[in-house]
């Protein structure tokens, strides 16, 4: 009879032979979209493109890989620790982007985009970027962004065009929020300033109370010392020079306008004198996007979204002088504000009005008319950024709009619009007053 093994010895021994299992958890920095939340982050994000697709922006979608060259000295600190790169098989040296600016003005550049769309060009971009730079609240080392630029136009209309869809993005989503702005005038603005600025953190006694990060940048970028957000650095800004006491005549009167144009569409913000973002490009207007709590307290520091002008940046790459505005919206941030105020909407796809304008004063009330309209829930698309009529008129018909509503200077000294059917070709004057209820008898 063959002899039995000892059953409790065999368990035994089996016991032994296990490995506990490992645990994994994601990468400090990264943040999981989970089934409970999907759903909201869909339609923040729907929401957000959707807004971009009505202000007359048209979608590019770029590599997440680049070469680590294209974003030489973007960042104020220019500290290549904050790129994830690596070496390619080509001995390239390649970068997970850190943001989608610079992709989106490779992409216009290598595909002639000036010459295929039209004038200036209005692209947006969705997707992850990732840098390895200081956890914050609301900040990873992977997320998501939505990026906005009008490559081609010089005027404060299109700085203000970024502002009013960002603001009213937020608006529709339920949120509350101020503009913040300022101007950093042009080149040799900023250089003045900055010889001002270095002297001033140079005075006895404010030096040594500097973080160590910005006193290495003092002497290579003293600016980056006003997005310092340590509490001794922030203490020292408050009685620096403003550059706005050192712009040139033609950056105050660019800024002037930008002004103006946001006190005409009843736009919230404040001025904001240290404001000057994390990015090295920029020239005269940059702007961030705070949200508002219950008081009405702008929520200091915590960005939605921000951008500006960058009139120098197409150059850098390789393409000629090109005046340019963008601007980028943070998703993860947006959908927890969001999720904190409970309210979302969604888009109304149904009978398309496109707005068209032929003059810079037209534009703005073309954005009012644009609001009102939207506001009571037309489907309403527009191309501010565009100057001829013809090109305007071309896209309302590839979006087969409805309606257009034309606005010129005739138009407005005569409180009327140009109401044209875009089936039948037939134009019509109605007074301004009237827009809702002629609308409301052609759509039927």
């Amino acid at each position: 009879m063959p002899k039995q093994r000892n059953q409790k010895n065999r368990n035994n021994k089996k016991n032994v032979n296990i490995k506990p299992g490992k645990n994994f958890s994601r990468i400090l920095g990264t943040k999981d979209v989970t089934v409970k939340d999907f759903d909201n982050w869909e339609i923040v994000k729907n929401n957000i493109t959707d807004f971009l697709h009505r202000y007359g922006f048209k979608q590019i979608e770029t590599p997440i890989l680049e070469k680590a060259e294209l974003f030489k000295s973007s960042f104020r600190n220019n500290d290549p620790k904050e790129f994830y790169s690596f070496i390619s098989d080509k001995k390239e040296k390649v970068v997970l982007r850190p943001e989608l600016t610079q992709g989106i003005l490779r992409a216009y550049q290598e595909y002639n985009l000036e010459e295929e769309m039209p004038h200036p060009v209005r692209l947006f971009s969705v997707g992850p970027v990732f840098r390895q730079e200081k956890l914050q609240n609301g900040r990873y080392r992977q997320f998501n962004q939505v990026n906005a630029e009008v490559i081609g136009e010089d005027k404060p209309v299109s700085e203000v065009l970024l502002m009013v869809t960002a603001y009213n993005m937020f608006k529709d989503l339920g949120l509350n929020v101020e503009v913040q702005i300022n101007s950093l005038g042009d080149k040799d603005c900023q250089k003045e300033y900055k010889n001002k600025l270095t002297a001033f953190y140079k005075e006895r006694g404010k030096r040594s109370k500097l973080c160590n990060s910005c006193k290495k940048l003092l002497e290579k970028d003293p600016l980056a010392l006003l997005d310092c957000k340590e509490k001794e650095c922030m203490e020292i800004r408050k009685d620096a020079p403003q550059i706005a006491d050192f712009l040139s005549e033609d950056s105050r009167e660019h800024f002037s306008k930008v002004v103006e144009y946001l006190d005409e569409l009843d736009i919230r913000y404040n001025f904001d004198p240290y404001l000057v973002r994390g990015l090295s490009y920029y020239n005269d207007t940059v702007f961030e996007i705070w949200p508002l709590d219950e008081k009405e307290n702008a929520q200091f520091r915590y960005s939605l979204g921000g951008g500006g002008r960058y009139d120098n940046l197409v150059e850098k790459l390789g393409n000629k002088a090109t005046p340019a505005v963008g601007m980028a919206i943070g998703l993860e941030r947006a959908l927890t504000k969001i999720k904190e105020q409970g309210l979302i909407l969604f888009p109304k796809p149904y009978n398309l009005i496109f707005i068209a304008q032929i003059s810079e004063q037209a534009k703005i009330k073309s954005l009012q008319i644009f609001e009102e309209l939207r506001k009571e829930g037309y489907n309403v698309r527009h191309s501010f950024a565009t100057n001829s009529l013809k090109t305007q008129l071309e896209e309302a018909k590839e979006l087969d709009a409805r309606l257009s509503l034309i606005i010129g200077k005739k138009e407005l000294n005569d409180d009327t619009i140009l109401l044209r059917d875009m089936d039948s070709g037939v134009q019509e004057i109605i007074p301004q007053k009237k827009i809702k209820s002629d609308i409301n008898k052609k759509l039927k």
